[in-house]
């Protein structure tokens, strides 16, 4: 009965889905889920996509795709979202990858973006518009949830750098290219404060050590810092005698996002965030931060004391303000059912929970910065199909959810 079932939901699933808001989706989500069974909406999820054929080559269908020979709607392919330079589109720019592509049977997607002539502006819209497209290619093919990589050149470096900060759990890995984190004094703008969030991501940046003075301060900084974080593959390739440019080759790409696998649902999950939409890591999401967390502040300083210090002083002065003001939630899965918790600046937090991460018969126990919370778990098809409307992940299927404390 659920596999009948799954079948007469794949409609309204997809169509729930594909509804143009959050808001609508959700909706969607909770019409579906009055009064269905859980295990019958779990076999709709896990079944979930009719992907057409695609004819090898360049499409556009919202978005600029590269499509391999070997590509095969019915087996799920990994993907490169690709984010262009200034000036371009991604189109005329992402076939620099089309033989890796070929090579690992690799969906090439590359967003349009109206802004894309002026450079990286560092906003919500031009975050937005990449992941929708993201979400466009995933509509349009059948992708591994587990093996989407994350690239761009120049701006693109730029902004692929700001969406593994602020997305970190939808990437297998990242390479950007002639691009950084930013840390703006004059314009305020500051991602290096969450850098811890790409720690267990394998990371490519190739730089020309020519380059403008700023990215390549944020990029070693950045560099730096991963490395007393204990990265495990995270390398900053620069070029001495080469100045915005890189040597492609320098890296077997293919190697690299080829063994590159995301982990849906790791035994520890680390998120920092400011920013009000964007505390989302893996099963964990800081639902109220501490009063002292904030995307945009003013530094506190005495003139004399800033007109003191060099160029790197402010940058680390700047640096360890941001810190200062976000929050830190870091939350490791010790059992089934069990959990160890501990936050700065966060004063609740969600876990979202799938089949085999707690016991329905036991009340769920986290311990939160040394307090014991124990709360009853009830699988719902309704927690269910409001993840699965947003993420569509195949490969984890929260079954109930409950907020700490």
């Amino acid at each position: 009965m659920p596999l009948l079932l799954a079948i007469l939901l794949a409609g309204p699933l997809e169509a729930a889905v594909d509804a143009p808001t959050a808001a609508a989706r959700r909706a969607a989500a909770d019409a579906l889920a009055a009064g269905l069974d859980l295990q019958a909406a779990l076999a709709a999820a896990r079944a979930f996509g009719d992907f057409a054929p695609l004819e090898p080559g360049l499409h556009e269908v919202g978005v600029d795709l590269f499509v391999p020979r070997s590509y095969d709607p019915a087996s799920p392919a990994p993907l490169l979202l690709y984010l262009h330079s200034t000036g371009v589109s991604g189109g005329d720019e992402f076939l620099m990858w089309r033989e890796v592509a070929e090579r690992l049977g690799m969906i090439l997607c590359a967003p349009p973006d109206p802004d894309g002539a002026r450079g990286y502006g560092y906003t919500d819209a031009e975050r937005e518009r990449a992941l929708v497209g993201l979400r466009l290619a995933r509509r349009r093919c059948n992708i591994d949830e587990n093996r989407i990589c994350l690239s761009g050149m120049s701006r693109g470096g730029h902004l692929a750098w700001d969406l593994a900060l602020r997305w970190p759990d939808l990437w297998a890995a990242a390479a950007p290219l002639i691009g950084g984190p930013r840390l703006n004094i004059a314009q305020g703008q500051n991602n290096l404060r969450y850098l811890e969030n790409v720690a267990h991501l394998p990371l490519r940046d190739l730089q020309g050590s020519r380059d403008d003075p700023a990215l390549l301060a944020n990029l070693r900084l950045a560099f730096q810092r991963l490395e007393a974080l204990r990265a495990p593959d995270a390398r900053l390739v620069e070029f001495a005698d080469q100045g915005h440019s890189y040597d492609f080759g320098a890296v077997d790409w293919a190697e690299f996002l080829g063994g590159a696998k995301r982990d849906p649902a790791p035994a520890r999950v680390v998120r920092l965030a400011a920013h009000p939409a964007q505390r989302r890591a893996f099963h964990v999401e800081i639902v109220r931060m501490g009063g002292g967390a904030a995307e945009q502040f003013v530094p506190q300083v005495e003139q004399r004391r800033w007109a003191a210090m060099d160029e790197t002083a402010r940058r680390l002065f700047l640096q360890e303000e941001a810190d200062a003001r976000t929050g830190r939630l870091e939350v490791t899965r010790e059992g089934p059912g069990r959990f160890l918790a501990k936050g700065r600046e966060v004063k609740s937090f969600r876990l979202l929970l799938a089949e085999g991460m707690f016991d329905p018969a036991r009340p769920v126990e986290v311990v939160f910065n040394g307090r014991v919370v124990r709360k009853a778990v009830q699988p719902s098809s309704r927690v269910l199909l409001r993840e699965f409307v947003e993420r569509f992940d195949r490969t984890f299927l929260p079954v109930a959810e409950i907020v700490v404390p």
